[in-house]
């Protein structure tokens, strides 16, 4: 028995939803051209053989899809440009930057049931805790990468490619500024 997956399972029923939006069309199709096909036995036989043509198409797609590891990358490269996907943005709260006692902190907030999510991050940053956090009554998970010589390796890379909104693009700049200006007093080249 395979272990569970929710990633495999979500891109599995994703894939099966748009096979059988294809034979749905595809019948509808047929009908369009041969009204008269239903009233025949070789074409109720025809959309017999069709849909069980589909359906075996979904069948060995999901043999195959059991046989593959599958990981969600919340972040994706599109025209070198980095990319969030919708599963990404619907779970974030909040992004904090922020410089404490010359010590930059990057956090991305989101519910606990997002775990997955952020854990994936941490994963694509390549660095960070994940933990749990009680503000005002609520719970809540934070991401947060803290350090000069972290948030230079992991964070600035990745924020840099991607395309920000004005407001935030303004804080973000204004923070990587001071990542960098702390990177430079600690001795380091160029960042």
């Amino acid at each position: 028995m395979s272990k569970f997956n929710p990633s495999r399972d979500q891109l599995s029923k994703s894939l099966d939803r748009r096979v059988r939006h294809l034979m749905i069309r595809t019948l509808e199709r047929f009908e369009d051209v041969f009204p008269a096909a239903d009233e025949s036995r070789e074409g109720q036989i025809f959309k017999g053989d069709l849909r069980n043509m589909f359906n075996d198409v979904l069948r060995a797609q999901r043999d195959e899809l059991h046989d593959y590891e599958i990981e969600y990358r919340p972040l994706r490269m599109t025209d070198n440009v980095l990319a969030m996907t919708p599963a990404f943005l619907q779970s974030v709260q909040a992004i904090c930057m922020e410089v404490y006692k010359q010590t930059p902190c990057f956090r991305i907030y989101a519910s606990p049931d997002n775990a997955k999510v952020l854990d994936a991050v941490r994963t694509e940053f390549g660095t960070g805790v994940v933990y749990r956090e009680t503000t005002m009554g609520e719970e809540h998970l934070a991401l947060e990468i803290v350090g000069v010589q972290a948030c230079v390796d992991s964070v600035l890379p990745i924020m840099d490619r991607y395309s920000l909104h004005a407001s935030v693009r303004a804080k973000y700049q204004d923070w990587r500024s001071q990542v960098v200006k702390l990177y430079k007093e600690q001795g380091n080249g160029r960042a």
